[in-house]
């Protein structure tokens, strides 16, 4: 009787450790699912690649991505692989470099090759109102204009820029006059020094390549800037740009009819690309005394076919 009376509470004691064992059990599972996040739930696997670090300035997204499950390739993420166990990781792979767009090959030399054959290069400014730089005549990097004032900077849509006294008091002149008409234009370029021009025409050519460029900008030396004469003007009428259709505009028109009366010339006149190498430019207007834009602009040719030289 006694034996069985002990087998029976032991077998009471079990049954109570079990039913402890299984309730313990149940708590736990209970504060995984309440307390702890399943793993993967913060790394936004299904929002845009990029939208947590990549915006603009104004705080708008820089790229409208559409929302992808997970990516086709280790580059389009920067998300770590999830782990398969507390003591494992896997580092994510660094993204590709992409490629620059392919730009004409850089020459050896500091400047590529002028895409004309120079046939003069003057040292020094000697006076003369008449010197003609193209693509065939040029001046050394070391010139440098004589009798140089600095414009107003009223007058113009920078400071600091330079020209030769003899054109800028023209242009005055020029200016107050078309004022008066109820015209306005303002200077944007004038003289540029041969550094300058470098680094312009090497920027156009390295990114615009060199039958663009060639057209657009002239070789440093050969920029008619260079000389202090060249002036650029533009204004309000036309958005303060750079336009072929100039004349369509009432200030580009008055400037065209009226500039030699002031000693300047349509420098690069249109239909005649093949003479003076550049394209039609209504705002450059280059000073070269009265009579000679007088005849210039009336017989409609270039200072080139004026003085019988290529």
């Amino acid at each position: 009787m006694n034996k069985t009376v002990k087998k029976q509470t032991k077998y009471k004691a079990l049954l109570v450790l079990l039913l402890m064992i299984t309730l313990a059990f149940s708590g736990c599972g209970t504060a995984i699912d309440e307390n702890e996040t399943p793993l993967g739930d913060d790394t936004q696997v299904n929002e845009p690649i990029g939208d947590d670090t990549t915006t603009n300035q104004d705080g708008t997204d820089a790229e409208d991505e559409d929302v992808i499950d997970e990516p086709t390739t280790p580059e389009d993420s920067s998300e770590p692989e999830e782990s398969e166990g507390p003591n494992e990781s896997t580092e994510p792979e660094e993204p590709a470099e992409p490629e620059e767009p392919a730009k004409p090959e850089e020459p050896a030399s500091d400047m590529p090759p002028s895409d004309t054959k120079t046939l003069q290069t003057l040292d020094a400014d000697d006076g003369n109102l008449l010197v003609v730089i193209n693509k065939k005549h040029a001046i050394s990097d070391n010139y440098y204009p004589t009798d140089m004032v600095t414009i107003d900077s009223s007058y113009g849509t920078y400071t600091g820029m330079k020209i030769k006294s003899v054109a800028y008091d023209a242009y005055l002149k020029m200016l107050t006059d078309a004022r008066a008409a109820g015209h306005d234009f303002y200077i944007c370029s004038a003289y540029r020094s041969y550094d300058l021009q470098k680094d312009l025409y090497l920027n156009s050519y390295y990114s615009n390549g060199p039958d663009y460029t060639n057209k657009m900008f002239a070789y440093p030396g050969k920029s008619e800037h260079h000389t202090g004469l060249a002036l650029d003007v533009t204004s309000a009428s036309m958005g303060w740009g750079l336009k072929q259709n100039y004349t369509d505009y009432p200030d580009g028109a008055w400037i065209t009819e009226h500039c030699a009366e002031y000693g300047f010339i349509i420098r690069y006149p249109k239909g005649k690309e093949d003479i003076t190498g550049y394209m039609y430019e209504p705002w450059h207007i280059r000073y070269v005394g009265v009579d000679v834009a007088t005849e210039i602009m009336s017989s409609g040719i270039t200072l080139e076919e004026y003085l019988g030289i290529a």
